[in-house]
């Protein structure tokens, strides 16, 4: 094998290196904890659209379900796509914020993707075909790659993956499980702004508060409403299972809104999607 030969193989293995390091190096890629461009996806669902499996294995035995249950579509043009903005989404004659806004298409809206575009700022627009036969554009950020549907308390509605519906289980608490499955995605407590408890009250069935490890805290907001997203790593069944838990406080002029989330990390960017279909009277 000539010089050349060498300095080439040589050259393959440090790129190759260098993608093994990366895909290492970067557990935001799938462990981000919350993303407002909705873009990240679980990588425990498959790509072929079929559900998020049932558990999660951990070294010691088998883990309770915190998997988000969706069937996910594949990143392929075309696809299906679900609007998942509590105020819909505009679509526009470019793929820009500032190009003609041609319609409004309402939350829960299914969709048909027929081209993509990244720009410059990062931030990526979809084609699609309106029922007059124009092409329009719309923000990825408000779109989803798995069907959605209305859940709601008897105050809040938000738009959960299909499958998931609330329970209630105590004047204004709620939970919404999968298809009455006993693990819970999320916990909703709410009452007179004036009676809002310093802390949010951890919920029973998840570990006390001293066990939470704090992950970090982010502003989103609400709709208009700004709110605080604090992120905690729990241990679920005996210490064994990771978990991720998400605190939302909502408060408008008269009710508080307490939101825990309960997820499987991978499924952690989920958490931003729903803030942004919910609304809260």
């Amino acid at each position: 094998m000539t010089k050349l030969e060498l300095a080439a193989w040589g050259l393959v293995l440090a790129l190759l290196g260098a993608e093994v390091g990366l895909a290492v190096l970067r557990p935001w890629d799938h462990h981000i904890a919350l993303s407002l461009s909705g873009s990240h996806t679980s990588s425990l669902v498959p790509a072929n659209g079929s559900p998020s499996p049932g558990t999660t294995p951990s070294a010691g035995g088998t883990c309770s379900d915190v998997v988000v249950h969706r069937v996910q579509q594949s990143d392929t043009i075309p696809r299906s796509a679900w609007v998942h903005a509590s105020d819909g989404v505009n679509v526009r004659a470019a793929p820009s914020s500032s190009a003609t806004r041609l319609t409004t298409l309402a939350t829960g809206t299914q969709l048909t993707l027929q081209g993509q575009q990244t720009n410059p700022d990062g931030s990526t627009w979809y084609r699609i075909r309106l029922s007059d036969g124009r092409d329009g554009w719309l923000s990825g950020r408000y779109t989803t790659n798995y069907p959605i549907s209305p859940a709601a308390t008897d105050s809040l509605k938000i738009w959960l993956p299909v499958g998931y519906q609330f329970q209630s289980v105590a004047p204004g608490r709620a939970e919404a499980h999968f298809k009455n499955g006993p693990m819970t995605l999320l916990y909703v407590d709410s009452g007179a702004k004036d009676q809002a408890p310093t802390e949010t009250k951890v919920p029973t069935g998840l570990p006390p508060r001293s066990a939470w490890t704090a992950r970090s805290a982010e502003q989103v907001l609400v709709g208009d409403l700004p709110a605080t997203d604090r992120v905690s790593g729990i241990r679920l069944a005996g210490g064994g299972c990771a978990a991720l838990v998400h605190e939302v406080r909502i408060t408008t002029t008269t009710r508080y809104y307490d939101l825990i989330f309960l997820l499987d990390e991978p499924s952690s960017s989920v958490v931003a999607q729903l803030l942004d279909s919910a609304t809260v009277q």
